[in-house]
């Protein structure tokens, strides 16, 4: 087994089954011999071969009393279904936009890896025992073991995670982001003191470019691209980002074709549904007001990609008919980081024009085709359907934008002043980016009796 970190205060055991070393998979168990909550099960996605799971799970299954999950992407939800397949009878709690999104993402995950991990049947038991909570309502969900949701400002439904454990305040943030984003404010700040946070550690150190000037240079640049008559492909993840991009590019750009493709046309379905006080913040409330609007996606320039918008009845000739076409447009679709979707057609068609812009707005993980364009690459094999592909040149212009769903060290650094925890354990991060955090955290932003945990790799 690896990835293992176990930290004791009093009684109560934190162990990490993933997640610990790495961004992905996941999932980590609180004990104290009389009850066992386990917070998130994920998997870890990898280019060209099959996903892992947690290490060690399946296999305590049937010990566990609880389990909650803090958002809907798959490197914290992408396990879950294989717990009602090895023991697990008990509840699991989320929020309700969480559900709406996680469903969406298991079953696009069973198409992609069918039983690797669990079955439709274990899919359909998870969200049958599925609890749903608002933000900051409390819950009981084991004996003197209590559950409060707090808004971590990542994607729709995201929540930090506080704690009460017989007395013990445990504060895990998930996946939490400090910026303002067309959606949230930056995360909430949960209230009063907790005894131990275990906070994601994503960027490390990394400067955080302010969320305001990489949206004005990303619609300047792609203004640029539209005004001397080209196209931009703006290859986005499904959830959270596509709907942020969505949103800023429709605040400035209203004349020109902006095309959706993939699963981001599900997303925005889902959002639509969620656009009140409860999940979103006032900006984006006070935008649809003065806009006379019901959601930022209704603009007549918006078109979605999809069988029943294409008047020739295929979505693969709708897009090769887009291909063609000479228009000026921006065209937003799946995969984010390149994988074989409908980016790879969009590409066969815009890349080979000096003039295009492909525009990367998220993470690139080792191994994919987008870290490899990033990295220099320009000669890629594209997919092109039934199960063909083909050599392409890329010729088009390409450029990163700093957008970032994860929170900077100085929001850790606040979070921590205002909840004052005893321990901290840093995961979700390489072992260089939470070395680099930690040491920063210690060099006088905290107050010097707070212990910081790097987890630690035990090799079996």
């Amino acid at each position: 087994m690896k990835n293992i970190r176990e930290n004791v205060r009093g009684t109560l055991k934190v162990t990490a089954y993933g997640a610990a070393e790495e961004v992905g998979r996941s999932a980590f168990i609180l004990e104290d011999g009389h009850h066992t909550i386990l917070l998130e099960a994920g998997i870890k996605l990898q280019p060209d071969t099959l996903s892992l799971g947690p290490d060690g799970i399946k296999e305590r299954a049937n010990e566990i009393d609880a389990v909650v999950l803090s958002h809907a992407h798959v490197d914290h939800s992408g396990y879950l279904p294989a717990l009602w397949e090895n023991g697990y009878h008990g509840k699991l709690f989320m929020t309700e936009p969480t559900l709406d999104i996680v469903t969406l993402l298991w079953q696009d995950h069973h198409k992609i890896e069918g039983t690797r991990h669990w079955t439709l049947s274990g899919m359909e038991r998870a969200i049958e025992s599925t609890v749903t909570l608002k933000y900051r309502q409390r819950t009981k969900i084991a004996d003197d073991i209590f559950i409060e949701f707090y808004n971590s400002g990542h994607i729709l439904g995201a929540a930090m995670i506080l704690i009460d454990w017989k007395g013990t305040r445990v504060l895990y943030t998930g996946d939490i982001n400090d910026q303002q984003t067309p959606f949230f404010d930056g995360f909430e700040m949960p209230e009063g003191e907790i005894d131990i946070l275990i906070t994601e550690s994503t960027n490390g150190v990394r400067n955080i470019v302010p969320r305001q000037e990489v949206n004005k240079e990303f619609v300047s640049e792609i203004i640029s691209i539209l005004e001397s008559g080209k196209k931009v492909i703006i290859p986005s993840f499904a959830v959270g980002r596509s709907q942020e991009l969505l949103t800023v590019l429709t605040e400035v750009i209203k004349s020109y074709p902006i095309y959706i493709d993939g699963m981001i046309n599900k997303m925005i379905e889902i959002t639509k549904k969620y656009l009140n006080p409860f999940w979103v913040d006032q900006p984006i409330l006070e935008r649809l007001r003065r806009e006379k609007i019901e959601n930022p996606f209704e603009y007549k320039n918006i078109i979605q990609i999809t069988r029943e918008n294409s008047s020739i009845g295929h979505t693969g000739d709708y897009r090769r008919k887009i291909g063609k076409s000479q228009e000026p447009c921006i065209i937003v679709t799946t995969s984010g980081m390149f994988m074989p979707s409908p980016v790879h057609t969009h590409l066969s068609f815009a890349a080979k024009d000096r003039g295009n812009l492909i525009a990367i707005t998220g993470y690139q993980a080792e191994g994919t085709l987008g870290r490899e364009i990033l990295e220099g690459k320009r000669n890629v094999e594209l997919s092109i359907g039934r199960n063909r592909t083909k050599n392409f040149e890329i010729r088009s212009k390409i450029m990163r934008f700093g957008f970032s769903g994860h929170v900077s060290s100085d929001g850790i650094a606040d979070l921590i002043n205002h909840t004052k925890p005893k321990q901290i354990i840093l995961i979700h991060g390489d072992p260089s980016n939470q070395l680099a955090l930690g040491r920063k955290l210690e060099n006088g932003i905290i107050p010097r009796a707070i212990k910081i945990k790097v987890p630690i790799v035990l090799k079996s």
